[in-house]
This record gives structure tokens, C-alpha cells and sequence, in this order.
């Protein structure tokens, strides 16, 4: 397995500099996103692959390329429409940069985001029209020759393992993948059986249905409902089994990359260093 994280590169194409790529080097990750802060149609293909080569250069792999506040379930066939375009272009620029993959979200009704809540994220209509337009993307990441990583949450139609299984079945794509992130999953019922939960987690996707790992602390705050938050990877509130995760990540492929994410750079070593001394303390390692 190996070891990468987001959010330590500016967001922006034109304001990366190799110098950067080395800082991350040094700081001992081998992977990261490509810089999600365009949009992918302003992006010429040749500037992508001129970017990928910046990245090879300096040994960091191309991870993902997460467009994370895609909706593909608006009511609005117009926006849908401009959603799946935004893939489009994200799978022509991933592809041109030698990343593996595309990161989206199911998306939400909630007109204030697409990772918040609303009750019609529930709806059988909801998760029937969410696999329609992912036939279209999948088959516009087929064509590119990329795959399409789903990002889950309970509060997206996306809501749980099982409902995750289903679409990609229905879909029935092989470019179609859940980019695992486990904390996005946890409950009340499963937050203090973490290990449990991302077990079952990997038996019912199935290796071949995984893209990669996020990786991040959970905490339960203490507040008159109950309140779970995500908190850094190792601090003394985190609850998650970081050992469970990394067992089940040290099975898949040598390629398969457990990356940290929502983290400020002063806070990836320290990070970085729980997961190291877990995966030694377990009998794994990143390569």
C-alpha cells in the first residue's frame, strides 16, 4: 500500500511549482490529487500532460482528481447536463496527466451543498436517477480510459455499504469504483466498532470495487444530540481503528493508496506519523 494526502499543493494548475512536489516528497507521501481548483474545461490537454510530467518528475503519483461538488441528481436536466460535462472535461484532463481517476460525489437536493442533508436524498426516485446519470458517466470515464471513484456519505443517496453495492451493480460498469472513506459511513450504532463497520465495508464492495482509501479521525462530540466529527488522523479524541484499515489496505494491490485528507499542512506529520507506526505495528508497510 501506499501513502497519500491532499491539501498540502495550491489548488490552482498555474501556481504549481516542482518545488512543492519535493516538499511533499520529503515529507514522505508518494501520492496527492491533481489540483482541483479549476475548472477541468479551462485546462488545456496539453497543459494536463505537461502537469503530469511535473508530478513524474518528482516521484508523486496522480492519485485522483476529485470534483467533489458535482450533483448528479438534480431535478433539473439541465444541470445534470452541465454536471456530466464537468466529468467529461475532468476525465480528458485526468487522462492527459496520467491520473488513474476522477473522484465525484453523488450529490445532494440541499440547494446549499452537496455533502448536506435532505430528506429527498432518501427517495427511491433519488437513488434511481443517481444511477441513470452514472450509467452516462461511467461510460464517458470508459471512453476516456479512466476510471470514476464514488465518494460516499450518510447523507448523500449514497448513504451506506450496501446501498453503494447496489448502484454499482446496476451501473454495471468497470470503470465505476467507490473511493473508500470509511469516517463518511460511521454511525452512532457503528463509530465505537469502527473496525467492524470498515470490515464489512471491504467484504461487500470487494476488491475489485475499490478505488483507494481516505483516511481521517472520527470523534463524538459531547452535545444533547449526538454529533459525530471528524477530528486529525491519531489525535487523542479519534475513535476510528486506523489498524483495521490499514490490515484490510495492506491485502489489495501494491498500488492501492490510503490517502489523508482535511488536514492543514502543520497538522500531516503528525498524521503521518500514527499511520507509519500503526502499519509497524501491524507487520505493514508503505511503499
Amino acid at each position: 500500500m501506499r501513502l497519500g494526502v491532499l491539501g498540502f499543493l495550491p489548488r490552482r494548475v498555474d501556481e504549481l511549482v516542482p518545488a512543492q512536489l519535493r516538499q511533499l516528497r520529503a515529507l514522505g507521501f508518494t501520492g496527492t490529487g491533481f489540483p482541483g481548483g479549476d475548472d477541468p474545461a479551462t485546462i488545456p490537454t496539453a497543459r494536463a500532460a505537461e502537469v503530469g510530467r511535473m508530478f513524474r518528475d518528482e516521484g508523486i503519483d496522480l492519485v485522483e482528481y476529485g470534483r467533489y461538488s458535482t450533483t448528479l441528481i438534480a431535478p433539473d436536466i439541465a444541470a445534470r447536463r452541465q454536471n456530466l460535462a464537468d466529468l467529461r472535461e475532468a476525465c480528458r484532463v485526468a487522462k492527459a496527466a496520467g491520473c488513474p481517476a476522477v473522484i465525484t460525489g453523488a450529490g445532494s437536493h440541499n440547494p446549499r451543498g452537496a455533502w448536506f442533508a435532505h430528506p429527498d436524498n432518501k427517495r427511491c426516485e433519488t437513488l434511481n436517477q443517481l444511477i441513470a446519470t452514472l450509467r452516462e458517466a461511467a461510460t464517458l470515464a470508459e471512453e476516456a480510459g479512466v476510471l470514476l471513484g464514488l465518494e460516499c456519505h450518510t447523507v448523500t443517496p449514497l448513504k451506506d455499504v450496501a446501498t453503494a453495492r447496489a448502484v454499482l451493480d446496476a451501473v454495471d460498469s468497470p470503470a465505476l469504483r467507490v473511493h473508500l472513506d470509511p469516517v463518511n459511513w460511521m454511525t452512532w450504532e457503528t463509530v465505537y466498532e469502527s473496525g467492524e463497520a470498515t470490515t464489512a465495508m471491504f467484504d461487500i464492495l470487494g476488491a475489485e470495487h475499490l478505488l483507494g482509501a481516505h483516511s481521517k479521525g472520527v470523534t463524538v462530540e459531547e452535545k444533547m444530540i449526538i454529533h459525530l466529527s471528524e477530528t486529525v488522523t491519531g489525535a487523542p479524541d479519534d475513535l476510528f481503528d486506523h489498524e483495521t484499515l490499514l490490515r484490510l489496505a495492506a491485502r489489495m494491490p501494491r498500488d492501492f493508496y490510503v490517502v489523508i485528507e482535511h488536514l492543514t499542512p502543520a497538522q500531516m506529520p503528525a498524521a503521518r506519523d500514527h499511520l507509519f507506526h500503526v502499519a509497524a505495528r501491524i507487520g505493514a508497510r508503505f511503499v
